[in-house]
């Protein structure tokens, strides 16, 4: 399919102009602390202090386990950076699950026994379940903001993304209307009220000549509006690169997993494109937010520009300290950002680091671009707590430039909100 050209006029951050292929920027870098429109870089909440935030992390795990969103999760050293900027430093403290079930319980007993008053639990998969124990066992809060899995919620656990349900609901409206879909089940299946007109299973590894052919029987016996791919992140990957390469005239709809740095990662280290026109459902949570002129794209504008500050800074390093914050610049996320902001912002509600309180004024909060949140406003008087309904998002491969990006880290693909072309 044709590269999409996308026209994004922002006010204030940044403007661009796309005609006939290229992409012009002219950019106003905030220096430290220096307000973004109207909302500063800084964070002011009167957090208490010797506050400890826990974040747990995949380094390496199975596909679909977590390890995807390893860099993301880095989005909350910029929170931290943002609240000592506003004067109230708190520790964030990074402990790795190895991906396991086993390991998720022990990273969460590690930091309740270190004496956190939240944990964020910045991987996803079936083996987070293990986290969720431990924490809810301890009486400790957790935020979860790359998980799907709706069971999982309440009793002090809080969803901050979008749940399997919402996801399934939103596709049909991704799939425009599609009647004859050809589902790729990459490893999670067919989602809820979806019925395909063909499904084709890949797994990473498998035989690729097998489904190429099977791809082209389910072309042949029937005419096919669209490809739905559903699976971990770097799988989808291979699936995308392979349909580049065959069946480039269908429209591609992936799900969210492949908003993570690592299907772009995988995507083109197997060498495929990013220039294929692909869509999936979500929210305000990409780099584009920041276009608006409104006060989510102040909000987003912000956290890029404490993004920038960090990567500017040559002592900064990520969250297990073993790299340069630079080296992540590019990749570190809103979600995992807001999730840590939103266990700051309970604490500074309550005043106190006490569990209990924090779990008690986070089941009252509400919180959004004013408050330093840097995607969607997030209700935590509701275990699911992403607050606006979920929707299409287009991809597009362009360098926005609004945050750096290391010479050996793959571009991730940012996605939009509105219609595709």
């Amino acid at each position: 399919m044709k590269r999409r050209s996308v026209a994004l006029i922002a006010a204030g951050a940044a403007v661009v102009l796309v005609a006939a292929g290229f992409t012009t920027w002219s950019l106003t870098r905030p220096t430290e602390a220096q307000a973004v429109g109207s909302i500063p870089v800084a964070i002011s909440a009167p957090v208490p202090d010797d506050l400890t935030i826990g974040v747990i992390v995949s380094l390496s795990s199975a596909p679909g386990e977590g390890a995807e969103w390893k860099d993301a999760a880095n989005g909350a050293v910029v929170a931290a950076r943002r609240l000592a900027l506003g004067g109230h430093p708190v520790t964030v403290r990074a402990v790795d699950d190895k991906g396991t079930v086993d390991g998720a319980r022990a990273a969460a007993q590690q930091l309740v026994d270190d004496g956190a008053s939240g944990i964020v639990v910045a991987t996803s998969g079936s083996h987070v379940s293990g986290a969720v124990e431990v924490a809810r066992t301890a009486g400790v809060p957790a935020v979860l903001p790359y998980v799907t899995d709706g069971s999982l919620a309440g009793d002090g656990v809080w969803l901050t993304g979008a749940t399997t349900d919402a996801i399934s609901a939103a596709l049909p409206t991704a799939l425009k209307g599609a009647s004859s879909v050809l589902l790729v089940d990459a490893g999670y299946g067919t989602p809820a009220g979806l019925s395909p007109a063909a499904v084709v299973p890949f797994s990473a590894g498998g035989d690729v000549e097998a489904f190429r052919a099977a791809v082209a029987a389910a072309r042949g016996s029937r005419p096919l509006d669209a490809v739905l791919v559903n699976g971990p992140a770097t799988t989808q990957a291979g699936v995308v690169q392979l349909l580049q390469s065959e069946d480039a005239d269908l429209p591609i709809v992936v799900t969210p997993e492949a908003t993570s740095p690592a299907f772009s990662e995988a995507l083109v280290s197997a060498g495929g494109t990013l220039s294929t026109e692909l869509t999936t459902v979500g929210a305000g949570w990409s780099d584009t937010v920041a276009l608006s002129p409104d006060v989510d794209g102040r909000a987003m504008s912000a956290f890029l520009a404490g993004v920038r500050v960090l990567a500017d800074d040559s002592s900064a390093t990520t969250l297990f300290e073993d790299r340069s914050f630079a080296s992540v610049a590019g990749l570190a996320d809103s979600r995992s950002h807001d999730a840590t902001v939103l266990v700051a912002l309970a604490a500074a509600s309550a005043g106190s680091t006490e569990p209990s309180a924090v779990t008690s004024a986070l089941g009252a909060l509400s919180a959004g671009p004013g408050d330093g949140i840097a995607g969607p406003a997030l209700d935590g008087s509701r275990s699911t707590a992403l607050v606006p309904a979920i929707a299409p998002l287009y991809s597009a491969d362009q360098n926005l430039g609004l945050r750096p990006l290391s010479t050996d880290t793959t571009a991730p693909l940012v996605w939009f909100a509105g219609q595709a072309d």
